[in-house]
C-alpha cells in the first residue's frame, strides 16, 4: 500500500507506518483546531458586534430627525383663499390667524403669438403654414445673392435680463438644411450666455412652437421684473438684420399677462437696433397689515410662515390663513419613536439574556467532511447562538435606552418633564415601551411645547439633564459606536484594526504558524517510522537465516 510519504509493507515487516503517523498527528491536529475553533468563533462574534452596529447606527440616525423641530413640532396651516395664497408652517411659527392680501402675483416674462393670430411668412407663396425660417423671414423664400453658405443669415440677440447671448443661423441651415420654427425654439432652448464669473449659463428661457395654433411662445423661467425676454436684431447687417426683422416681427408676439395675450409688440429703436422686450411682475402683497413690495418671486417668509401667491386676492376680502400645530401627525410621529426605540431594545435585550447553547459548538474541517452544506447551517445558526450573552457593551446600551427614556427632562415645564407624564411608559423590566394616546392627545392641547421639549430639546451646553430624549439617546451612542468601532469594527470584515479583527489575525497567524510545524512533525514522524520498518526488516532477515541453519 502506497502512503503520502512512505511505503508500507515494502520490507515485509508488516509495520503501518501511515496509521502510525495518523495516530502520532492526532495530539497535534487537536492543538490545532483549539486554535482554528478560537479563530472562528472571534469571526462569528465580529460579525454579531457588526449586526449590533449597524442597528445602533440606524437608529442613531433616526434619533436626528427627532431632534428637528419639523417632527416634534408639525404644524399645518390652512386658507380661505387656496386658489390666491398658500402657506406652510415651521416650528417657530407661532398658533395664530394671519390676514393676506395679494394684490399681484409675481409673474413671468412670457410672450405669445398674438391669440386669434397666426405667424405671418414674407414669402407668401409657400405653402400654408409653413415652418421653414427661409419662408418665414425672406422674401420669395429665397437665397439672396451673394450670400455664402457659412454666412448669418438669420442673427440676433437674446436677454433675460441678466445675460446676453447671440442666436445665429447660417445660410446652409436656412436654404440647404431647410432649418424650421421648431429649430428656432431648440436653439433658444439651449442657449447659455458667459456669466461674470466665466461659466457658461443657461439662459433658462423656453421657447416652442405649437403648430396647431401655428404660434410660437417664449417664457423666462423666473418671475419678477429683473427677469426679462429681449430679442435685439441689427438693422445694418444687410438681408441678414432685414430677414431677422421680418422673423421677429412675423412672431407677432404678445405679451401675456394674468392670462390675457396682448397685441403684438412694437420694436424699440436705438441706433441701428431694433428690439422686442417684456418684463415679469413683482409680487405686491399685504400680511397682517405690513406692506411688501417688489418680491421677485411668489414666496415670502414671515415669522415661520412660508407663504405662496397665486394670484389676486378678491378686492377688499383677504385669506385668512390659520397656523396651528398638527396633532395628528404628531401623536403619528411619536408612535413612530416608540416602535423604533423598542425594536431596537427588544433585539438588544434578547441577545444580552440569550444564553449559550453547549451542545452546539464550532465545526473543525474533519467534522464538517460528514455533513451536509444544510446539516452545516443548521448547526452553525445554533452554535451561533448566545454569542452576545451577558456582553459588556450590550449591557451599556441597554442601560443607555432605558436612562435616556426614564429620566427627567429638566428643561421640560414642570407638568410635563417625565415621558410618563405624556403617556408613554415601559410596560415591563425590559424597558419596552407602551404609549397611551389619549394621555398623550391631552398633554399636547394642555401645552403643544411639551412633547418637543421632552424629545427634542438640544441643550447649548449639551447638558444630559436639560436635553431631550433623542438628543441624549443621539449623544450617547454616538460614543458608544465609537467604543464599539474600536473593539469589534463597524463591519464583519476581519483585516480591520478593531481590537477583534487583530485577535482574528493573530490567530490565522497562529494557524499559519502551527500548520508549518505539524508539517515538521510529519516528516519526522514517517522518517523516524520508515526507519523502524527497515530496522525491524533486517532483524526478520537475520531471525529468519539464523532459524534456518
Amino acid at each position: 500500500m502506497a502512503g503520502a510519504k512512505g511505503i508500507y509493507g515494502l520490507s515485509g515487516s508488516g509495520l503501518d507506518v501511515e496509521s502510525l503517523v495518523r495516530v502520532g498527528m492526532i495530539s497535534e491536529q487537536k492543538k490545532y483546531d483549539r486554535i482554528y475553533k478560537k479563530e472562528v468563533e472571534a469571526e462569528w462574534r465580529k460579525e454579531a458586534y457588526a449586526n449590533v452596529y449597524d442597528k445602533v447606527n440606524t437608529f442613531k440616525s433616526r434619533m436626528s430627525d427627532y431632534r428637528l423641530s419639523a417632527t416634534t413640532k408639525p404644524m399645518t396651516t390652512t386658507s380661505s383663499h387656496a386658489d390666491a395664497v398658500t402657506a406652510t408652517a415651521n416650528a417657530n411659527a407661532g398658533v395664530m390667524s394671519h390676514n393676506v392680501e395679494v394684490t399681484q402675483a409675481a409673474a413671468n416674462a412670457y410672450l405669445m403669438t398674438t391669440a386669434g393670430q397666426k405667424i405671418h411668412r414674407t414669402n407668401t407663396s409657400a405653402p400654408t403654414g409653413s415652418v421653414k425660417l427661409k419662408d418665414v423671414a425672406y422674401a420669395g423664400g429665397t437665397r439672396p445673392a451673394g450670400m455664402a453658405d457659412g454666412d448669418a443669415a438669420l442673427k440676433f440677440k437674446i436677454s433675460n435680463g441678466t445675460g446676453t447671448t447671440e442666436v445665429t443661423f447660417t445660410a446652409e441651415e436656412v436654404f440647404t438644411k431647410n432649418l424650421t420654427l421648431n429649430d428656432l425654439a431648440q436653439r433658444i432652448n439651449n442657449a447659455r450666455y458667459t456669466g461674470s464669473d466665466g461659466k457658461k449659463t443657461q439662459l433658462d428661457i423656453r421657447a416652442s412652437y405649437d403648430s396647431v395654433s401655428d404660434g410660437f411662445s417664449m417664457v423666462n423661467s423666473k418671475t419678477g421684473d429683473s427677469n426679462k425676454i429681449k430679442l435685439s436684431v441689427d438693422t445694418s447687417t444687410g438681408a441678414a438684420g432685414t430677414a431677422t426683422r421680418n422673423l421677429l416681427s412675423n412672431l407677432k408676439l404678445g405679451a401675456v399677462s394674468n392670462g390675457t395675450i396682448g397685441a403684438p409688440l412694437a420694436f424699440s429703436t436705438s441706433g441701428t437696433i431694433d428690439s422686442l422686450e417684456a418684463a415679469g411682475t413683482n409680487a405686491t402683497v399685504k400680511i397682517d397689515g405690513r406692506t411688501y413690495n417688489n418680491l421677485q418671486d411668489n414666496k415670502l417668509e414671515v415669522n415661520g410662515v412660508t407663504y405662496t401667491f397665486k394670484k389676486a386676492t378678491p378686492v377688499g376680502t383677504p385669506a385668512t390663513v390659520n397656523v396651528a400645530q398638527d396633532q395628528d401627525k404628531l401623536v403619528e410621529n411619536v408612535k413612530k419613536f416608540v416602535e423604533e426605540y423598542n425594536t431596537l431594545l427588544d433585539d438588544l435585550v434578547k441577545q444580552y439574556g440569550q444564553k449559550t447553547n453547549r451542545d452546539y459548538g464550532v465545526l473543525t474541517k474533519s467534522q464538517e467532511e460528514g455533513m451536509t452544506k444544510e446539516q452545516i447551517e443548521k448547526w452553525n445558526a445554533k452554535a451561533k447562538e448566545g454569542l452576545l450573552f451577558r456582553d459588556d457593551q450590550l449591557r451599556s446600551l441597554i442601560s443607555d435606552l432605558r436612562d435616556a427614556v426614564i429620566n427627567r427632562v429638566q428643561s421640560a415645564p414642570g407638568r410635563y418633564s417625565t415621558m410618563s407624564s405624556i403617556g408613554i411608559t415601559a410596560k415591563d423590566q425590559t424597558g419596552h415601551l407602551q404609549l397611551d394616546e389619549t394621555k398623550l392627545k391631552a398633554a399636547i392641547a394642555a401645552e403643544p411645547d411639551a412633547v418637543h421639549r421632552l424629545i427634542s430639546f438640544d441643550d447649548e451646553n449639551n447638558d444630559y439633564g436639560n436635553s431631550g430624549v433623542a438628543t441624549r439617546l443621539y449623544n450617547k451612542l454616538t460614543g458608544r459606536l465609537k467604543r464599539m468601532e474600536a473593539y469589534s469594527g463597524v463591519s464583519a470584515n476581519k483585516s480591520d484594526t478593531s481590537e477583534l479583527g487583530k485577535l482574528i489575525q493573530n490567530y490565522e497567524k497562529q494557524m499559519s504558524d502551527f500548520k508549518k510545524l505539524m508539517s515538521s512533525f510529519e516528516s519526522k514522524l514517517y522518517k523516524k517510522y520508515n526507519a523502524m520498518e527497515v530496522a525491524i526488516s533486517r532483524l526478520s532477515t537475520q531471525f529468519n537465516f539464523f532459524h534456518g541453519q
